[in-house]
């Protein structure tokens, strides 16, 4: 089913305006969107630093979605060698 067509059932068996209904589900993302970014996960986290941080949402029906520290750490060392990667291609270039 797709966003619009599950927007439109919903709107009917809740008996209120689809519009509504379009505006609290995207809250919701838009929520733990904003929730994500203000994360301080771009410096140097220590792994009782990273466990202090709310990592993880639980959204009904699709389950949990979580980070753990070793997943952060992952991360963090793809993007360093993606950063050295662009900055070989880029002094190649010059």
């Amino acid at each position: 089913m797709k966003l619009k067509e599950a927007l439109k059932t919903v709107s009917k068996e809740l008996g209120i305006p689809e519009e509504v209904v379009s505006l609290a589900y995207r809250s919701s993302w838009n929520f733990i969107k904003q929730h994500i970014e203000v994360l301080p996960l771009k410096g140097e986290l220590k792994k009782e630093e990273f466990e202090k941080l709310r990592t993880n949402f639980n959204i009904p029906s699709l389950g949990k979605m979580s980070c753990t520290y070793d997943r952060y750490l992952a991360v963090k060392k793809e993007f360093e060698v993606i950063k050295t990667i662009r900055k070989n291609v880029q002094d190649k270039k010059d």
